[in-house]
């Protein structure tokens, strides 16, 4: 039996439609971050961004570094932030040993604050304040800080350089704006777009009956 023109057009018509709803639904149905993985919502105003950057002194030096990301400023007196992943997860324990390691080593010409035991991301994290003096002046500040997840931690460093970031409770509050960035389904855009695609085969089915 032949299949009118009219059908046949109704049915591309659909094929058409389906395929752009299905497409939306796929460009929409996701929320992502600003990247998948360790990172900050909103990094400071004038740093940037190198994925290429590697940290001198890691706080885990034993430990396998998955990726390394940085955001720093450019200039004599700069500031950089390091997000080191690393596998399997981290306890206070190891992150206090990890603390006084670096002490040990640097701790001639760098002043170690306590750990501090907080909250990241929802997730444990201890951190500590370094601080660094020249020709008896401070010199600099920087605040380390280690995240604890189920299969991989971060270790945080933020080095301020420069006078305007050189802030104790500053540089503790950005540490802790850390997030690991992942992909959510946007059930809202996925729900539009079925109703939609429900609609338009309503729609030419009824349209085929007439």
């Amino acid at each position: 039996m032949r299949i009118r023109n009219e059908d046949a057009g109704q049915r591309l018509a659909l094929g058409y439609f389906a395929a752009a709803v299905l497409a939306v639904s796929a460009l929409f149905g996701c929320t992502g971050p600003r990247m998948e993985g360790g990172q900050f919502k909103h990094p400071p105003t004038g740093f940037v961004f190198d994925a290429n950057a590697r940290e001198g002194r890691p706080v885990f030096p034993d430990r396998e570094a998955i990726d390394v990301r940085a955001w720093m400023t450019m200039g004599e007196d700069h500031n950089s932030i390091f997000v080191t992943e690393y596998e399997g997860p981290a306890t206070r324990e190891q992150v206090q040993a990890a603390r006084d390691a670096q002490e040990k080593n640097y701790g001639n010409y760098l002043d170690y604050g306590n750990l501090e035991e907080m909250t990241i991301d929802g997730r444990p994290a201890w951190g500590w304040l370094e601080t660094q003096h020249y020709k008896g002046k401070l010199s600099s500040y920087e605040y380390k800080a280690v995240v604890s997840y189920d299969d991989v931690s971060y270790a945080i460093e933020f080095f301020a350089g420069r006078e305007d970031w050189r802030d104790e409770h500053k540089l503790r509050a950005f540490v802790k704006t850390f997030e690991v960035g992942r992909s959510k389904p946007n059930y809202a855009a996925l729900g539009v777009g079925a109703v939609l695609l429900l609609g338009a085969v309503a729609y030419f089915r009824m349209s085929a009956k007439g």
